[in-house]
């Protein structure tokens, strides 16, 4: 009788097992495979036991189901999962293969033998790196408004602004977004005094190595030299116009009358060579504005002068 319980209670304790899963989330990218790692606590043999793998709770909808050694499972799933583990060594992990957005959840392995089960749960998120940095400014006579947006994320990405000397700018107005795909996207606005750093630079990413960064390096001084130099000219032209208006009115400057000046444009037409175009064949093209472009390979200034007034 000894013997026989002593027998009962080997065979019970070798049928309690654990199940060890990872703490960490696991991750993988957009189109590739995974496996989803799930042993048991001590070696044994699972070749006799239930199997199941469910995503997100749902246990009665497995996408693999292992008993009496057949899998089973979602018949959209059935093609792209599979156990890989040997299971007369401990192992059950899950392999899924061609991951979409759609695998990203919370994934339960669940062991049953004849007389105990166990189960751990685990996290997979799907990765996809998004686009390259979108940056955008706003120029003004002190600071730059910059604008970072990147597109098409997953998981939810981090954005940090930095400096020419690597320091960490606050960072204190982004925004995130997820678009019908699932997928996120990020914007970020600072304003940025050139005479603080050289560059700036915007990373966005999902840890330090998946990463995109932009930067943007603006030339120190230029707006205002670029915003002066129009001023000026403006203003030699204003200046100009308005003195020869005042010596034509004064009867200072010589005129002709307008017979001759017609004549005289009708000769001078007739004399043009014929890629030469008289001043009034381009006044409706311009619609009486004159334009003055000051450009560098960064920013371009334009400013309209229309009948003697800047515009």
């Amino acid at each position: 009788m000894i013997l026989i319980c002593i027998a009962s209670l080997l065979a019970c304790s070798a049928a309690e097992f654990s199940i060890v899963v990872p703490k960490a989330p696991v991750s993988a990218f957009l189109g590739s495979s995974v496996i989803l790692p799930c042993n048991l606590s001590p070696s044994i043999n699972a070749r006799t036991f239930e199997v199941r793998w469910y995503k997100n709770g749902e246990h009665e909808k497995p996408v693999l189901f292992y008993k009496e050694k057949k899998n089973t499972g979602q018949s959209q799933d059935r093609d792209r999962v599979s156990l890989i583990g040997e299971l007369d060594n401990r192992n059950v992990s899950l392999k899924l293969d061609h991951l979409t957005m759609a695998d990203s959840g919370e994934y339960t392995c669940f062991v049953k033998s004849l007389s105990w089960y166990e189960k751990g749960s685990m996290n997979l998120a799907v990765k996809v790196l998004g686009s390259t940095p979108l940056l955008l400014y706003h120029e003004s006579v002190e600071k730059m408004n910059v604008t970072c947006r990147s597109f098409g994320w997953s998981p939810k990405p981090t954005l940090t602004w930095r400096d020419s000397t690597g320091r960490e700018l606050p960072n204190t107005h982004t925004k995130y977004t997820t678009d019908s795909e699932g997928l996120v996207n990020v914007s970020s606005w600072l304003l940025f005094s050139p005479s603080d750093s050289e560059w700036i630079s915007c990373t966005v990413g999902l840890n330090l190595q998946e990463i995109k960064e932009s930067r943007i390096v603006p030339m120190k001084g230029f707006w205002m030299e670029a915003f002066i130099s129009t001023l000026v000219l403006s203003l030699i032209v204003i200046i100009t116009y308005t003195v020869l208006l005042i010596l034509f009115r004064k009867g200072l400057l010589p005129h002709c009358s307008s017979h001759k000046n017609a004549k005289a444009a009708d000769s001078s037409h007739e004399s043009l060579p014929a890629e030469t175009m008289p001043l009034n064949a381009i006044e409706n093209t311009t619609q009486g504005h004159f334009y003055i472009f000051f450009q560098s390979t960064n920013y371009t200034y334009k400013t309209a002068i229309a009948g003697g007034v800047e515009v």
